[in-house]
């Protein structure tokens, strides 16, 4: 909508510019009102940039809603001129709105129009001559910096890596392996001490052990390479990895990866989860590979509660994942003696505790992090289709329990016709399991309505912190210290998960100062830090406006903005004031400008992220 209004305006400024080669420069259409003066005046030739557009109308305004909602816009040269709100003066004649930008040189064209129908456009001529622009580069930064004096500022930023793809690919191949070893270890230790004896089952466990440290290893490297932007080849050396340490979940991979290669001991050799001089470090070892997953996702409600709580749930979902997949490959592959029967029994009587675990353990995290709010964001919806899957699992696990009982409950061996029909079975189940862990995978890709981003350990604590959001945009925008002078600004995209094009606009309301247009990279869900080092020039004092655009795969976003106080580096007071533009659920706005009266509601929502409980 915004798009298609813009380009109404721009046509009308158009035709009406066209018009005036042909017509009288002032003209108006038949209504109560006419144009008397207006400053800049019809024909004149400007050579400074106007602070305000001004027009002077020869009647009065009985009713001032008449002056919010008149449209009025000014083209220059073919492009539009941003327009801030309209004013009635104290001669109840007098329109002014002021200018945010400056300009193009060319011809001008200033529209407007009334409610009672009056209309009409006069020409002038920009001469402005804008100062060579010069390019630098934000100290600190790689953040390159087209400077043009009086006019927003273009921040081009460098080309991150898209390693979306294959981080949740392999994301997906870890959870699966580190879950498959984990369990397939407390089968063993708790229903079939007999298997590491078997030839097959070492070699499963080996194979096993090894794809899930390459998984974990390219999951390292390419989450070091989606934080830093330093490709994927610069991402394996260690001392990118140092960048992880900045939060709980890059020190939960970095973790993950010295279990699992920790686990390798036990993998390796199997009888050691046996032997009472190794079973203590192989089942600790074991058991912190899997836990350590209780730190990919800080934040949410209660949440010391909810590192315990995921992992729990991990390894509640590891001893049933990991105990249906040993049963599939190595104890289901045909008839044997009757271990391998205890091996099935064992796990029909332990299946039921580790799913208990799991629903409450997973009660317990859709609490904390969507509430009931499921099918209002990404993250909800994949966690229904999640429950849908395991509602699934757990159905097939009772019918395949009942089966055990009624046909091994006296039977001594295993045969042929059972374990072939067992293995269809269990073999659903492990599927319907990688789904699962497939959606895990992508729920972290996701961020639920209750979850706070922490800063980094270390990291500056910021002035100012708004968090804009509306259906399907959500962006969180940091200044710190809010001051004239040096800034951090940090830059948080976290909904949605797929854009195209992601621009922040930062525009100083005060005359003389330069602005600034943030294209933001694309990285840590669109995360951007600018001025690393506390280096980002803002130079105006007073009010700023934030105007923050997006594109999605299916369309543009509703547009988001903020106003942010630059205040005096030795008193100061930010006010954060977050508003939505026209479009959202939510606006504040100033009436637009259009070449046609239009009436604009007007509302004033702050909308911040839902805090934490606890």
């Amino acid at each position: 909508m915004g798009r298609f209004l813009r380009k109404i305006i721009i046509a009308g400024g158009l035709l009406a510019a066209g018009a005036s080669l042909f017509f009288p420069s002032i003209s108006h259409a038949a209504g109560d009102n006419t144009l008397s003066s207006s400053n800049p005046a019809p024909s004149e030739v400007i050579s400074v940039a106007p602070t305000q557009l001004q027009l002077v109308f020869a009647n009065t305004f009985t009713n001032p809603k008449d002056v919010e909602q008149m449209g009025i816009s000014l083209v220059c040269n073919g492009n539009i001129v941003n327009l801030g709100a309209v004013q009635l003066g104290a001669d109840v004649k007098t329109v002014s709105t002021p200018l945010t930008q400056v300009p193009s040189a060319g011809t001008c064209t200033v529209s407007w129009a009334l409610p009672d129908g009056s209309s009409g456009a006069y020409n002038f001529t920009s001469a402005i001559a804008l100062p060579t622009t010069s390019t630098s580069s934000i100290p600190g930064s790689e953040t390159a910096i087209t400077v043009v004096p009086g006019a927003p500022t273009t921040v081009a930023t460098s080309s991150w890596p898209r390693v979306g793809g294959p981080l949740g690919l392999f994301r997906t191949l870890s959870y699966v392996l580190i879950g498959t070893l984990f369990g397939s270890f407390a089968l063993i230790l708790f229903a079939w001490p007999e298997g590491v004896e078997y030839q097959v089952c070492k070699r499963f466990l080996r194979l096993t052990w090894i794809f899930a440290a390459l998984a974990t290893f390219a999951v390292l490297v390419f989450t070091t390479a989606q934080l830093t932007g330093k490709g994927v080849t610069s991402s394996l050396s260690p001392n990118a990895w140092r960048d992880l340490t900045d939060s709980l979940p890059g020190w939960g991979i970095l973790l993950r990866c010295v279990f699992v290669g920790l686990a390798g001991i036990v993998a390796w050799n199997p009888e050691r989860i046996l032997d009472p001089g190794t079973q203590g470090i192989s089942i600790g070892s074991l058991v912190a590979m899997c836990s350590v997953f209780g730190l990919d996702r800080s934040g949410g409600r209660i949440e010391v509660l909810g590192y315990i709580n995921a992992g729990l749930h991990m390894l509640a979902v590891s001893v049933w994942f990991g105990g249906l997949v040993l049963l599939v490959r190595v104890v289901l592959i045909g008839s044997g003696d009757s271990d391998l029967v205890q091996a099935v029994r064992g796990f029909s009587r332990l299946a039921p505790r580790a799913i208990a675990v799991v629903v409450l353990t997973g009660v317990i995290s859709t609490y904390r992090y969507d509430g009931f709010a499921l099918l209002s964001n990404a993250h909800g919806r994949i966690l229904l289709l999640k429950i849908a899957v395991v509602g699934f699992m757990t159905y097939a696990m009772f019918t395949t329990r009942f089966f055990i009982g009624a046909r091994l409950a006296r039977a001594g061996t295993l045969d042929i016709r059972p374990a072939a029909h067992l293995r269809r079975a269990v073999g659903s189940q492990a599927t319907a399991g990688v789904v699962v862990l497939g959606l895990t995978a992508w729920m972290m890709s996701t961020t639920p309505v209750y979850f706070d981003i922490k800063p980094a350990s270390g990291g500056p604590v910021y002035a100012y912190v708004q968090d804009l959001r509306n259906d399907r945009f959500h962006v969180r925008f940091s200044v710190s210290p809010a001051t004239v002078g040096p800034n951090q600004v940090l830059i948080e995209l976290f909904e949605p998960q797929r854009i195209q094009e992601f621009t922040v606009r930062m525009t100083p309301k005060a005359d003389g100062y330069d602005g600034y247009l943030i294209r933001v990279p694309l990285t840590r869900r669109g995360a951007a830090l600018l001025g690393a080092n506390g280096e980002f020039p803002l130079k105006a004092p007073g009010d700023w406006t934030i105007e923050i655009n997006g594109t999605s795969t299916t369309g543009d976003l509703a547009p988001l903005a903020a106003t942010l106080t630059i205040g005096d580096p030795a008193t100061t007071t930010t006010v954060a004031t977050g508003t939505t533009l026209p479009g959202d659920t939510t606006s504040s706005s100033a009436p637009v400008a259009p070449v046609a009266p239009v009436t604009t509601v007007t509302t004033t929502t702050t909308t911040l992220a839902p805090a934490p409980a606890g």
